[in-house]
């Protein structure tokens, strides 16, 4: 069977700016499944234009260059993407199924898992909820015809939506991600001014207990922790730069970052790599981060969220803002790179604005990220009564969808207005200049 994956993807406001342009890793494993089961499968994704799937009655039409030669006839369609993305991959599912009426079309990723209801179209065939990549296994096995008790997935049969049993992964699967997208196209993957950054995951979930996380509720909220050895192992196989590890928090405790760094050097890993880390840990492991850097250890993203610890303890963080420029001092100590992440509420006034740039400002922070709180569908803090807008495009967390306290126009004047500073940043500067090249 020829199986096409696609991620679908909607513009924001910074789409033109696009600081980070990384391969749909989800997509890449799913690849190697279908690959491994004797299939065909190619990666649709508008990111790298490969946004054509040709039409029956144009055998000969252009496609991307990763599946030149290929038979062109589509048996599965594939279809994934974030929340804010849910009306166009139904809009696109719909039109598939118009033009290849005999294709069976499959949903799923993390939106999909929290909102798999929403997905029950007529023109949809199987809406996959489970983080488990098995489920996608069984899936084209029982589009195969093979007998598959129907788990982790919800099925369309002749119209009437047959609903799946749950399926919680309690276990890392034994699989790697096809890699050939990464290569044909590193050179125009970066993460800023890192060039050629592979994505590596080595958990599920999350262990905290933040409120406004939505990743916490994935896979039954039941958190996997990561194998260092295959992590490294896995690292040290790929030809890239620069890793970021997608993990929501890559250490939790002091042996996990010991077991890291004795892996490591096991292996002989000198590479680069991103990581998630959470300012706690920062704090309490300081003297690990010069050993740290040593095996690769180049940027840490890390989720300040809050300067108040008023908002943190309403966030469940477990962090202390008063701390946080403890943290950035002992990472520019150890010349480790970061990215700060941080989250307005729609009730800041002008003094909660000032009060983050003065922060922002006065701690030397080049690179952050402001997003705005909203209550993501699917999870507890998603309420219609209070949201002024229900569109998921404008789910993106640079939109308002419950009522602010300040005039719109000023909230986003001093929203946007905070993210001028970074245009004083020299890795933003580095960036867009390599950008033109």
């Amino acid at each position: 069977m020829n199986i096409y994956l696609k991620k679908v993807r909607t513009k924001t406001l910074f789409s033109k700016f696009e600081p980070i342009k990384v391969e749909p890793l989800e997509l890449c494993y799913l690849k190697k499944v279908a690959e491994d089961l004797g299939h065909n499968c190619f990666i649709i994704d508008e990111l790298f234009h490969l946004n054509v799937i040709p039409r029956e009655d144009s055998p000969l039409n252009v496609i991307p260059s990763v599946v030149e030669g290929s038979p062109l006839f589509p048996h599965i369609i594939a279809l994934t993407g974030y929340n804010v993305a849910e009306n166009q991959i139904l809009k696109e599912a719909e039109e598939y199924k118009g033009q290849f009426p005999d294709a069976k079309i499959i949903v799923g990723g993390v939106h999909v898992q929290l909102n798999s209801s929403c997905f029950h179209k007529p023109y949809i065939d199987y809406v996959i909820h489970s983080h488990s990549i098995d489920v996608f296994r069984n899936v084209i096995s029982r589009i195969q015809g093979q007998d598959i008790p129907i788990k982790g997935f919800d099925f369309n049969y002749n119209g009437e939506w047959i609903i799946g049993g749950k399926v919680v992964v309690d276990y890392m699967e034994e699989i790697y991600p096809d890699r050939e997208f990464f290569y044909t196209y590193k050179n125009q993957i970066y993460y800023l001014e890192k060039r050629e950054v592979a994505l590596i995951k080595g958990s599920v979930g999350c262990p905290y207990k933040c409120s406004y996380c939505y990743c916490r509720e994935l896979n039954g909220g039941r958190f996997i922790k990561t194998d260092y050895s295959k992590l490294v192992k896995e690292m040290s196989a790929v030809d890239a730069y620069y890793f970021w590890i997608v993990d929501d928090v890559l250490f939790t405790s002091r042996q996990d970052a010991l077991c890291f760094i004795d892996e490591s050097l096991k292996v002989g890993f000198k590479k680069k790599f991103i990581a998630y880390l959470r300012a706690d840990f920062i704090l309490r492991e300081k003297d690990l981060l010069s050993k740290l850097r040593d095996v690769g250890l180049d940027e840490i993203i890390i989720g300040f969220e809050a300067i108040s610890q008023k908002e943190l303890k309403e966030y469940n963080k477990g962090t202390n803002a008063v701390d946080y420029p403890q943290a950035i001092r002992s990472l520019k100590e150890n010349h480790i790179d970061y990215t700060a992440l941080f989250m307005v509420k729609p009730e800041y006034g002008i003094k909660e604005f000032r009060s983050l740039y003065r922060f922002i400002k006065d701690n030397g922070i080049q690179v952050f990220t402001l997003s705005i709180f909203t209550p993501m569908k699917g999870t507890v803090e998603y309420d219609e009564s209070r949201l002024t807008k229900t569109d998921p495009k404008y789910f993106d967390f640079l939109h308002l969808v419950t009522k602010s306290r300040l005039p719109k126009p000023l909230f986003y004047l001093l929203f946007y207005g905070i993210h001028l500073r970074m245009l004083k940043s020299k890795r933003i500067i580095n960036y867009l200049l390599r950008k033109k090249e």
